[in-house]
């Protein structure tokens, strides 16, 4: 069975909040951004699609701009605003880009730690070593992919540039 445009938004919604720990209102103007076929949302749009207040529509339109993932154009003879996708930043690659950053500090940790047990707790070194070199095995593979798939993202954006 296939979901509404609103089940999805709402899904998508739930996702950014936990993921990008992104404010539901915050999430919920994403989400319809990601679903829209306009080439921009007004500000009045975002109010009526979401019927929140002018205050918090305009505190999480400010987020979404600043957190670098919304962008913002203006029409000839218009004074408004139409927010829509950033293009530059793509959401893909700054996913990618996050995923790396923690794979990298909690193999620093692993390591740190496994240095310290060889050099001061030797018998704990060696309970651990085996589930310790599986486990940094796996963090090595996906780090070498994260890397590759950001290198390929990289390669997307030059192209658009």
């Amino acid at each position: 069975m296939e979901k509404s445009k609103e089940e999805i938004i709402e899904t998508l919604g739930l996702h950014l909040e936990e993921q990008q720990n992104l404010p539901p209102l915050a999430a919920r103007i994403y989400a319809i951004m990601v679903l829209s076929d306009e080439d921009g949302l007004t500000f009045e749009d975002c109010l009526e699609k979401r019927g929140a207040s002018k205050s918090s529509t305009s505190t999480s339109l400010n987020l979404l701009l600043k957190m670098g993932i919304i962008t913002y154009f203006t029409k000839p003879g218009d004074r408004r605003r139409y927010f829509t996708l950033a293009k530059k930043k793509t959401f893909f690659l700054t996913k990618l880009q996050e995923f790396l950053k923690r794979l990298e500090a909690e193999k620093s940790v692993i390591t740190l730690v496994m240095d310290y047990h060889k050099k001061h707790c030797p018998k704990k070194f060696e309970e651990g070593k085996e589930r310790t070199g599986v486990y940094l095995d796996y963090m090595t593979s996906n780090e070498k992919l994260l890397k590759e798939s950001i290198a390929k993202f990289e390669i997307i954006e030059q192209k658009e540039n």
